[in-house]
């Protein structure tokens, strides 16, 4: 009975966790699409002037060998665009450095917490630091459900100061700028699923702890070195 009730109470979890997933790769689905396209799209362009040129049969060598060079460098970058899709995919065993996840994640969700007055700011890491490889798919979850939860939460304008402070820990100070207190708050968004409890999901999927606090938030992690 015991075993039962255990397994139903995972199953419960994994689903529930796999929602969460889902809702966080559909926030930053729009980003992943345009940079996807964007190569593509400018290979087109550059496609489309080499045909129009070669119908006016007024092609020109070097400007025509320069733009097949912009062609070739434009579908490498959207190759290695589809290559990294595998990072979504939570059964990946990817790994990659803290920072290099934290950088991305901010890349994706810099417009929509632009659009929610959160400003950002990375504080420059300590020299010479050995930082650790994580698992990329469960970690990058993690990071970008923190982002999403102050989004939703942000009940005025705020800066957020990220600093790693050591191999497995960062932390993020929390500031209020000054503005205008006759300003429009923005409004909490409607449909915010990334609450505490769906937050600690993906904190106990990842090995991360969030530690969090008016002021700052500090988020440490696993390693294979700890």
């Amino acid at each position: 009975m015991t075993t039962t009730i255990q397994e139903s109470a995972s199953s419960r979890t994994h689903w529930q966790l796999a929602g969460i997933r889902h809702h966080v790769f559909l926030k930053v689905f729009s980003v992943l699409r345009h940079n996807l396209l964007g190569p593509i799209s400018v290979s087109r362009m550059n496609h489309s002037i080499m045909r129009r040129n070669l119908e006016k049969d007024v092609l020109d060598k070097g400007k025509t060998l320069e733009r097949l060079n912009k062609i070739d460098l434009q579908l490498e970058e959207a190759v290695l665009g589809i290559r990294a899709l595998s990072i979504w995919d939570e059964s990946s065993d990817n790994e990659a450095l803290p920072e290099d996840i934290v950088a991305s994640g901010l890349k994706l969700m810099s417009g929509f917490l632009t659009l929610r007055n959160i400003s950002v700011e990375r504080l420059p890491e300590d020299t010479g630091v050995d930082y650790a490889l994580v698992r990329e798919s469960p970690f990058l979850y993690a990071w970008l459900g923190l982002l999403c939860y102050i989004e939703d939460h942000a009940q005025q304008p705020i800066d957020l100061h990220i600093h790693f402070q050591d191999p497995r820990r960062l932390e993020i100070v929390i500031t209020h700028p000054l503005y205008d207190v006759n300003a429009q708050r923005p409004v909490d968004a409607p449909n915010a699923i990334i609450d505490r409890a769906a937050l600690q999901l993906l904190a106990d999927d990842a090995d991360v702890v969030f530690d969090m606090g008016a002021q700052s938030i500090k988020m440490s992690w696993l390693t294979k070195k700890a």
